[in-house]
C-alpha cells in the first residue's frame, strides 16, 4: 500500500511540473525520448549483429587483458554497458567464459560507457544534432518494415540514434531556458557534504532511470546550461557510476550463482571506484586541468572536462583493481556458494538468455547435453555398469563380463528426474525460437528432436533391461552369449559417443572428418544387431541350441538394441559434430 501511494505521489508531482513548467516538461520529454532511443539501440544491436556481438565476446576473451579490451570496445560501439552486462551474465549461466574473464569484460565495459559523455559533450552540444535525428528516425522506420531481421535491427539502431540525438536536443533546450527561471546552481552546498549529497542524487537518478548513459546526458546538458556547478557535476558523475550497481544486481536475479558473483564484482568495482574518486576528487579535478590543454580542451569547456574526469576515475579503478581479479573471484565464490541442484532442475536455461538468440541456442545445447549425461548414466546402471569403471576401450570387456548388479529403476528416474528437465528444454526452445534466425531455429529444432531421442533411448533400455539381466545369468551358454553381445554393443556405443563428447568439449582441435568417419564405421557395426538378416538366430534354433521363446526374446531385444544404438549415433551426430556438412553426412536414414 505504501509503495503504491509513493508511486502515485511521484506521478502526480511529475504531472504537476509537466503541466505547469514548460522548461521541466521539455527536459523530461528529452529524458523520455533519450531512454526510448537507448531501448531501440539495445534491441537493434541484438537483431543486427545476429549473434556476432555474442561471438565476439566469446572469442576475444582468451586472457583477462583481451577480455577487458573487448569489453571496452564493444561497449563503446553499442553504447550500452547494460547490454554487455546482460550478455556476459548469460555467458556465465551457460559457462561459455570463466568468471574472471566476465569480470574483466565488465571492467572494460565500465570504461567503455564513459564514451557516452564524450559523444554528448563534443557533438551533442556543439552541433545541432536534431537536424540529423529526423533522417535517422525516417530511415529507421523504413527499415523496420523489412522481413529481414538484420534490416529490422539496423532500423532499430537508426531509430535509437535518432531518438537519442533528439532527446539530447530537448534536454539542452530545456536546461538552457531553465536558468532564466530557476538558478539551481544557487542551491549548491559546498565542501564534502555537497559532494556526498550530489553523489546520492546521481545514484538515485541512475537507479530510477536505469541508465547511467541517460544520467550522464542529463548532467552534461545541465552543466552546459549553467544549471549546476562544475564540482557538483563531478559528484553527480560519481553517483551515476555507483547507481549502475543496482542495474547489475537486478540483471543477476534470474541468473545462476556465477551471474550473481559477476554482479557482486560489478558492485565492488563501482563502489570502490566511487570511493576512490570521492577521496581524490580535487586531485582528479586538478589532473583534468593539467591534461585538458594537451587534449585540445578549452579552459571554459567544462562539459568535456567532465567527460575526461569520468574516464579518468574509471580508468583509475581498473588500474587499481585489475591485478586483484582473481582475489575478487575467490571472495565472490566464498560469499555466493553453489546451491545443490537436482538433475531435474535446469542449470543453463536462464530466462535472461531467451531474447539473445545465440546464447539461447547455447543454453539449449548445454542443457540437452546434460539431459544426455543423466540418461546415459542411468542406462549404464540399468545394464549393471558403473560409469567410473568405463575409462578406456579395454574396460568394456571387463564391465560386460562382470556379475555385479546395480538396482536401477528407469521408470522412477524418468518420472522424478528426466521428464521435468525434458519438458523445460522443449518449452524454453519453443519460446526462444521466436527470436532466432532460420539457421539458429533449425539447429534448436534438431536439439528438440535429439532430446526426444534421449528419452526414447532411456525407455527402450527399460524395455530390454529385465531380459538382459535375466538371460545373462542363464545356464544356457548360447542365449547368455547373445545377451552378452547385446550388452557389449550398447556399452560400446555409449562409450564411443562419450568419447566424441569429450573431444567436442575439450579445447584441443578435433579432426571432425575423423570423427564423422568413426560414425560411419559405427553405422556399419549396427548390422551385427540385425539378427534376422544375418541368420545367426536361425542357426541357433535349427541346431536346437535355444528355444523358440528364447529366439523371440533375442529378436525383439536385438531390434530394440539396434534402435538404441541408431539413436545414440544420431544424438552424437547432432550434438558433438560442429561442421554442418559433416553432420548431414552422418545422418542415418531412419530414426526409430
Amino acid at each position: 500500500m505504501v509503495k503504491k501511494t509513493l508511486i502515485i505521489s511521484i506521478l502526480l508531482i511529475i504531472a504537476y511540473f509537466v503541466i505547469s513548467e514548460d522548461n521541466i516538461k521539455i527536459i523530461l520529454s528529452g529524458i523520455a525520448i533519450f531512454l526510448i532511443g537507448m531501448h531501440f539501440m539495445e534491441d537493434g544491436f541484438k537483431l543486427f549483429s545476429g549473434g556476432t556481438l555474442e561471438k565476439i565476446l566469446e572469442k576475444f576473451t582468451s586472457t583477462n587483458a583481451r577480455a577487458l579490451t573487448t569489453g571496452f570496445i564493444t561497449t563503446s560501439i553499442v553504447q550500452s554497458s547494460s547490454l554487455i552486462s546482460v550478455i556476459v551474465i548469460s555467458f556465465l549461466s551457460v559457462e561459455l567464459i570463466s568468471l574472471a574473464k566476465g569480470i574483466a569484460i565488465i571492467f572494460g565495459a565500465n570504461l567503455g560507457s564513459t564514451t557516452t559523455a564524450w559523444i554528448v559533450s563534443s557533438f551533442g552540444l556543439n552541433l545541432k544534432i536534431s537536424i540529423y535525428a529526423m533522417p535517422m528516425i525516417i530511415f529507421g522506420v523504413i527499415f523496420r518494415f523489412s522481413k529481414n531481421s538484420t534490416y529490422v535491427g539496423l532500423g532499430n539502431i537508426l531509430l535509437g540514434l535518432g531518438f537519442i540525438f533528439l532527446g539530447i536536443s530537448y534536454m539542452k533546450e530545456g536546461f538552457d531556458t531553465l536558468k532564466d527561471s530557476i538558478d539551481l546552481a544557487a542551491y549548491s552546498v559546498g565542501g564534502y557534504l555537497g559532494i556526498f549529497i550530489y553523489i546520492l542524487i546521481g545514484a538515485i537518478a541512475t537507479v530510477v532511470i536505469q541508465s547511467s548513459s541517460a544520467t550522464m546526458a542529463i548532467i552534461i546538458t545541465a552543466l552546459a546550461g549553467a544549471n549546476i556547478l562544475y564540482i557538483d557535476a563531478l559528484a553527480l558523475a560519481i553517483g551515476a557510476n555507483v547507481g549502475t550497481t543496482v542495474t547489475a544486481v537486478i540483471g543477476s536475479l534470474t541468473s545462476n550463482e556465477n551471474g550473481k558473483r559477476l554482479a557482486f564484482a560489478h558492485f565492488v568495482f563501482n563502489i570502490f571506484t566511487g570511493l576512490l574518486a570521492v577521496v581524490l576528487i580535487y586531485t582528479l579535478r586538478d589532473l583534468v586541468e593539467f591534461l585538458s590543454p594537451m587534449l585540445g580542451i578549452a579552459a571554459d569547456n567544462y562539459t568535456m572536462k567532465l567527460a575526461l574526469f569520468h574516464t579518468l576515475f574509471n580508468l583509475l579503478g581498473i588500474i587499481v583493481l585489475y591485478p586483484f581479479i582473481s582475489k575478487i573471484v575467490t571472495l565472490a565464490e566464498k560469499l555466493i556458494s553453489d546451491k545443490y541442484k537436482k538433475s531435474s532442475k535446469p542449470l543453463y536455461l536462464a530466462q535472461a538468455n531467451i531474447k539473445i538468440p545465440y546464447n539461447a541456442m547455447v543454453s539449449i545445447q548445454k542443457e540437452t547435453i546434460r539431459l544426455y549425461d543423466n540418461a546415459q548414466k542411468a542406462i549404464l546402471h540399468a545394464l549393471s555398469v558403473h560409469t567410473s569403471q568405463l575409462n578406456t576401450k579395454e574396460d568394456i570387456a571387463k564391465v560386460v563380463n562382470q556379475n555385479s548388479k546395480i538396482d536401477t529403476n528407469l521408470d522412477d528416474i524418468y518420472q522424478k528426474e528426466l521428464k521435468s528437465l525434458y519438458s523445460d528444454i522443449i518449452e524454453y526452445a519453443l519460446i526462444s525460437q521466436q527470436n532466432m534466425n532460420q539457421e539458429q531455429s533449425k539447429y534448436v529444432t534438431d536439439l528438440k528432436i535429439i532430446s526426444n531421442l534421449i528419452i526414447k533411448t532411456l525407455k527402450d533400455t527399460r524395455d530390454i533391461q529385465k531380459n538382459v539381466n535375466f538371460y545373462l545369468n542363464s545356464k544356457n551358454e548360447y542365449i547368455k552369449e547373445e545377451y552378452r553381445f547385446i550388452k557389449e554393443e550398447l556399452v560400446t556405443f555409449i562409450f564411443e559417443v562419450n568419447e566424441l563428447k569429450k573431444d567436442f568439449e575439450s579445447d584441443s582441435e578435433t579432426d571432425e572428418l575423423e570423427v564423422s568417419t568413426q560414425i560411419q564405421v559405427d553405422k556399419e557395426r549396427l548390422q551385427k544387431l540385425d539378427v534376422i538378416h544375418n541368420g545367426r538366430i536361425d542357426s541357433l534354433i535349427k541346431d536346437e541350441k535355444i528355444t523358440s521363446k528364447m529366439a523371440t526374446s533375442i529378436i525383439n531385444d536385438t531390434s530394440t538394441a539396434y534402435t538404441i544404438c541408431t539413436n545414440l549415433l544420431n544424438i552424437a551426430n547432432v550434438m558433438f559434430i560442429r561442421d554442418k556438412n559433416l553432420r548431414e553426412l552422418g545422418e542415418l536414414d531412419e530414426v526409430k
